[in-house]
């Protein structure tokens, strides 16, 4: 049995000597990189936080919630294999991902280990802040730590929760993990003072007579870590104190120290403890740490699919077809070669908007921002206002945190930026801190935004064509999976393609088959699974007009008054929650225009959180894969029917 496998709770890395310990980090490393290469996941920043999960847990005390007594808080969340394997949880690392096995981030639903579910960058100082004040004011004498990763430092709410930080009269330990990279290349001004720290040669004289020092400190050390720390601290003011700007804020810097020297973390860590006021300790590992592939290509190895290892190679596996994400990107470099006021921006996600392919043709014109939603949007507003038209490729989850400033920054100022909502819907195996289905919800109230789902590769073409034609904001949104092999225009009845492949017109829907017994009407990529589902109702008898509704808002109004008609059931079908989405609006245009409902059936994202597993799992839990629309369909044709056998008033 490996030492890895004897490891059931924190507590057991106590019995272990250092080389033991050295090891055990080796084990790890090896089931992390068996589970990836399985499965996929996050693998270079995992294999960067090795030692530094092993030292936390050795020194501190981060029982299961609510007993503790200590508290680790995590930022971005994908930094978390090592702590789970620790926890419990690393016999299941085979199946990691896999529905109903270990996920890819903390989720207290998973272990009590986990105390936040995270998959959003900048949150762990904050919530630190809080649980410290929290424990503090239930007279816990306990620590909090927040482990920050993969430049989230930068977030905007990782500088409010520093600055709230600076003013607890207790023990807080940020630790600021630098591995030099967000989750592709770091972007911005701090990550360029972050790199300058590192090469100082004025900072290395710093560290080593901070080495020195601390080496000769008792083991009681207390306020005299403190002391002799503001005293190296004061001698360096005038040069260039890698501290300064965190000392500004009321928090002790410590650092940078060596991620992957576990000795001395733990006599750091052993000796910080105890200081009751809030610390920065200043990491620095390299992203991939222990495999050499991934510490040559981190961006490539962030987030890999399975992949093979074929002697010096590693193959990535790619699944069969074109996914949205190279739709996209193809899409964006043609508009750019047709239009130069055409600029892309994504935050710290090149390699999963696509745009890394669109920044080599057009490398002037693509602004990488790193893991800040909100000022990216700021930003686009103010280029937008300069008279360049923007598209902003956010994840549909992270769009979440720049509402405000689509809301103030875009819509208010009718400025006609155009939001890029890749993963929207169900997202597979990262689970249900990165599905997509808020994003029309939040976005629907806007004033004069125009709401957009395309259902194929033309038609995504069509919808970023018509953002750009707009003098208004829009949104578009589409998944993470593969487009439909062949576009629906060149498959349908010949008398539907004319009318299909036409550019787009704001809230207008086209129509892609026809039927008598019922009406879908589909918005999104979902489109492939309800003429799937046709196909088979036809096979039974069941005629069905299957719509591709385009349009969110505004909704196409001429087509909801030909499908809602008394006694024919109808359907809207979409990946996205049912509250104040796509079928919401249906329902609210029916009601204002006194149509009737009775037969309307909406099909969506579920009132509950759906966990980690394929994206065509997750659609089958929820029956939006073509047998849970044909099954669906059964029953509103049933109802249908059944009303009007026995003459039932029609309801509106």
């Amino acid at each position: 049995m490996t030492l890895l496998d004897q490891i059931k709770r924190p507590s057991d890395l106590r019995a272990l000597s250092m080389d033991q310990l050295t090891v055990l980090a080796g084990e790890m490393r090896e089931r992390i990189f068996s589970g990836v290469s399985k499965n996929g996941g996050h693998l270079a920043s995992n294999l960067g936080v090795v030692e530094l999960t092993l030292a936390l847990h050795y020194v501190y005390d981060f029982g299961p919630y609510p007993a503790g007594p200590d508290r680790l808080l995590f930022d971005v969340g994908h930094q978390c294999y090592p702590h789970k394997m620790l926890t419990g949880r690393a016999g299941d690392f085979e199946k990691l991902r896999k529905k109903g096995h270990v996920g890819g981030f903390p989720s207290p639903d998973e272990s009590p280990y986990d105390l936040f579910a995270v998959g959003h960058a900048g949150t762990a100082i904050s919530t630190a802040v809080g649980m410290a004040r929290g424990d503090g004011l239930m007279k816990r004498n306990n620590h909090v730590v927040a482990l920050v990763g993969d430049a989230s430092i930068v977030n905007g709410m990782s500088f409010e929760g520093l600055n709230g930080a600076g003013t607890l009269k207790r023990q807080l330990l940020i630790i600021l993990n630098d591995n030099g990279m967000s989750i592709s290349s770091p972007q911005g001004a701090f990550s360029q003072y972050l790199e300058r720290v590192r090469v100082s040669t004025t900072f290395a004289e710093a560290k080593k007579l901070a080495e020195k020092v601390m080496g000769r400190l008792p083991s009681s050390v207390g306020q005299t870590v403190q002391d002799v720390w503001r005293h190296i601290a004061e001698g360096f003011k005038s040069a260039i104190w890698p501290g300064q700007i965190f000392e500004t804020l009321g928090l002790m810097y410590l650092g940078p120290i060596d991620g992957h020297d576990l000795p001395s973390m733990i006599n750091m860590l052993g000796e910080i403890k105890h200081v009751q006021q809030p610390i920065l300790l200043h990491v620095k590992t390299v992203k991939g740490q222990g495999c050499e592939v991934a510490c040559t290509e981190p961006t490539k190895f962030h987030s890999p699919a399975a992949f093979e290892v074929n002697g010096c190679r590693v193959e990535i596996k790619k699944g069969t077809g074109k996914s949205w994400t190279n739709a996209y990107a193809d899409a964006m470099i043609q508009l750019a070669r047709e239009d130069n006021r055409v600029v892309a921006l994504t935050a710290a996600m090149p390699d999963g908007t696509g745009l890394s392919k669109y920044e080599k043709e057009f490398p002037n014109r693509y602004f990488d921002t790193g893991i800040c939603e909100s000022h990216l949007t700021g930003m686009a507003a103010g280029m937008c206002k300069a008279g360049l038209r923007p598209f902003a490729a956010i994840y549909s989850t992270f769009t979440q945190r720049a509402f405000d400033q689509i809301w103030q920054e875009v819509a208010l100022q009718h400025l006609p930026v155009v939001i890029c909502m890749d993963r929207a819907g169900y997202v597979g195996d990262d689970g249900a801190v990165h599905h997509g289905f808020l994003d029309q919800a939040f976005l629907r109230p806007l004033p004069e935004i125009v709401l957009m789902a395309p259902s194929d590769e033309a038609e995504l073409n069509r919808a970023l064509k018509l953002g750009l034609s707009l003098e208004t904001l829009s949104a578009v949104r589409y998944p993470r999976d593969t487009v439909p092999a062949q576009n629906f225009e060149e498959v349908i009845d010949s008398s539907l393609r004319p009318a299909a492949r036409q550019p787009w017109a704001v809230g207008r829907s086209r129509t892609l088959r026809q039927g008598e017994d019922v009406t879908l009407i589909v918005y999104g990529s979902l489109v492939e699974n309800a003429m799937t589902a046709a196909q088979s109702l036809a096979d039974e008898g069941i005629s069905a007009t299957v719509i591709d509704a385009r349009f969110c808002k505004p909704i196409d109004g001429e087509m909801i008054k030909a499908a809602l008609r008394p006694g024919h059931a109808v359907l809207t079908i979409e990946d996205h929650s049912l509250q104040n989405g796509f079928g919401s609006a249906v329902l609210e245009y029916a009601v204002a225009h006194q149509l009737p409902t009775r037969h309307l059936t909406r099909l969506g994202h579920p009132d509950r959180l759906i966990a980690h597993a394929n994206r065509k799992e997750q659609l089958a839990e929820v029956g939006l894969d073509a047998a849970g629309i044909v099954r669906s369909v059964k029953d509103a044709v049933r109802d249908a029917k059944s009303c009007a056998e026995v003459g039932e008033t029609q309801l509106v």
